[in-house]
């Protein structure tokens, strides 16, 4: 596979999701970390500087991430994108990038908040028109 995404958001479940696309990459290919800071619906003052907070977290994680896996033939990068369904924003970065496929964890605890992992990747797998990859 040429471009893999993958929903990374620092836990156990993203760590095992990144090592099974790192094992599907094309060396020649490229896997993308994703990470999805929930916004709230109604941004207040303190809100938009909590949301500001989860962004540099989110980078902070990925980035870590992609330092830990060192060198590969393949190439690897991050981003992290604000939404408020993490779900949705997945698939339509998925879509955005032309992915050949999605790889997420099946569940976790999440370093970017508690939300429950599992239900992402059930919304991803119904939704996206990409194929997508669960690992537990």
């Amino acid at each position: 596979m040429k471009r893999v995404l993958v929903g990374f958001d620092g836990s156990e479940g993203a760590e095992n999701a990144l090592n099974k696309a790192m094992s599907i990459v094309d060396d020649s290919g490229q896997i993308i970390l994703l990470a999805v800071v929930l916004r709230p619906s109604e941004v207040k003052p303190l809100d938009a500087h909590n949301v500001q907070t989860m962004k540099n977290r989110a980078n902070s994680i990925v980035n870590i991430a992609i330092r830990d896996v060192g060198d590969h033939e393949f190439a690897l990068t991050g981003i992290v994108r604000e939404g408020d369904d993490i779900a949705s924003v997945i698939i339509d970065v998925a879509s955005e990038l032309n992915v050949d496929a999605i790889v997420l964890g099946s569940k976790g605890s999440s370093e970017l908040g508690r939300y429950p992992i599992g239900s992402v990747a059930n919304k991803v797998v119904q939704f996206a028109k990409k194929p997508v990859m669960v690992c537990r």
